[in-house]
């Protein structure tokens, strides 16, 4: 059986020929792939839609596209209802394929077993662990230059790739209503990059007068998020989607206060370490934002609460979580020829 160190590499190996197979629709040059170095085990290091004649482990990070499909992200994806059953109907034969499917929460794992039947006992929870740039990066000491108007005031934070899902919309309000009913002036820094949704939020921040506190970055260098969680009055998270996310987990790490979606199995990620609101509530939100501002022994509590958390899991851990599984396996692998 192949042993720990050639799984990893040539894992690696095949998340570098995905993009290509992807792009042809053709799926059988990753099986071919397998076959030919005679893999026994494939480990996904993300979800995916590949055919292989092998048993393999992969991770889901949410089921949102059976939970919640009216978002514009699956219609557009998708375009027809036909293409998002044909979708659905390929998700549920690569999970119940699959020797174990990867899942971060409790919550996520009851999900894959209620709308997608995968039997329990193939359902490993591994909670998600900060990632490694965040531990191991030196923090930035200077502003970056790119940031210095966004951040040479008081800012919040909020990582997202531009979908509807991510809820500018709720945070945009929140402003709104910190701005006029409180007084209070601050600037909002947007990461991330457009998928279709940018022009409108952009539309919003003017409908909103809100075109000089709210600013767009684009996808920024990793050290340009380090500076933005050290130094940000705290991370705004109001996703629909999760429960499984990573931006609260780097900003816990990095001593950044968290507000949060309230959503089902948030709790069992993020503890009572972070402020949880409805997502969309752009008044919970607000209160949220003026409590940390004015109460500075709740922001101190958070810090400490996420700082623990985040050293609860690390990414050893679940690799060793995953090497548990090929070591388990291979008490059932040996029973046939390796490659076969």
């Amino acid at each position: 059986m192949t042993d720990r160190k050639d799984l990893i590499r040539k894992n690696s190996y095949f998340q570098f020929i995905f993009p290509n197979c992807l792009k042809n629709r053709v799926f059988y040059p990753l099986d071919l792939a397998v076959k030919k170095n005679n893999i026994d085990l494939l480990w996904f290091l993300s979800p995916d839609d590949q055919f292989v004649r092998v048993p393999y482990v992969i991770p889901v990070w949410d089921l949102e596209s059976r939970l919640q499909p009216y978002f514009p992200e699956f219609i557009n994806y998708f375009e027809t209802g036909r293409d998002w059953i044909r979708a659905s109907e390929k998700s549920h034969m690569l999970f119940n394929r699959a020797l174990y499917v990867i899942a971060g929460t409790q919550y996520l794992k009851d999900q894959l077993h209620l709308l997608y039947n995968v039997p329990e006992q193939r359902i490993k929870v591994l909670p998600f662990p900060v990632p490694s740039f965040v531990i191991d990066a030196d923090i930035p000491l200077s502003i970056p230059e790119s940031l210095k108007e966004a951040t040479t005031s008081p800012f919040l934070f909020y990582p997202a790739q531009f979908w509807a899902h991510k809820n500018h919309v709720s945070l945009l309000l929140a402003m709104k209503i910190l701005k006029q009913r409180d007084h209070i002036n601050i600037n909002l820094v947007l990461t991330g990059s457009d998928m279709g949704n940018l022009n409108f939020i952009k539309k919003k921040v003017v409908e909103s007068g809100l075109a000089d506190s709210v600013f767009f970055p684009g996808f920024v260098k990793n050290e340009d998020i380090l500076y933005l969680y050290r130094n940000a009055i705290a991370l705004v998270f109001p996703t629909f989607f999760g429960p499984d996310n990573l931006p609260p987990l780097e900003a816990f790490s990095l001593g950044c206060p968290v507000i949060a979606s309230r959503l089902p199995g948030t709790g069992e990620q993020l503890g009572d370490a972070a402020i949880c609101v409805d997502p969309s509530d752009e008044v919970g939100f607000a209160e949220a934002v003026k409590s940390l501002m004015t109460n500075t022994e709740l922001r101190n509590s958070l810090v400490l609460k996420g700082k623990i958390i985040a050293k609860k899991w690390s990414s050893s851990d679940y690799v060793k979580g995953i090497l548990d599984i090929a070591d388990d396996f291979e008490k059932i692998q040996r029973n046939w020829q390796s490659g076969s």
